[in-house]
């Protein structure tokens, strides 16, 4: 696996990192699909949530919203995590669905431990 799941080093404001770590109200929380209206009762309503539907979801779910972008736009507008959404656009598509699961779920678990360590300051 490449470097493209390293996010940059960078100081982030508490009050950013709590807000990208928060929780939103479920009708901004992602809903996951398996086609255009085939809802699979599964919402996350935050960062955390996600990265647990995206072990159980099922697989062509993960196919669908991927190849829509849908993942990256609701990282960027409603979690407020714009590097987020730039690492896992750079994620390749050409790979199985099943594939595309570990590798999103690695990215989005490296920026959860990576926010949630203590800052040096």
């Amino acid at each position: 696996m490449s470097k493209k799941t390293a996010f940059r080093k960078q100081v982030m404001p508490d009050s950013k990192i709590k807000e990208i770590l928060g929780t939103v109200p479920n009708e901004k929380g992602f809903h996951f699909v398996t086609s255009t209206g085939g809802f699979t009762g599964e919402i996350a309503t935050s960062l955390d949530s996600f990265a647990q539907k995206l072990q159980v979801i099922i697989a062509g779910s993960i196919g669908f919203h991927f190849s829509r972008k849908d993942f990256q736009n609701w990282i960027r507008d409603v979690i407020k995590d714009e590097e987020l959404a730039e690492v896992i656009d750079r994620i390749k598509e050409d790979q199985s669905n099943e594939d595309l699961r570990k590798e999103i779920a690695k990215t989005i678990q490296t920026r959860l431990t990576e926010l949630r360590k203590p800052s040096s300051t």
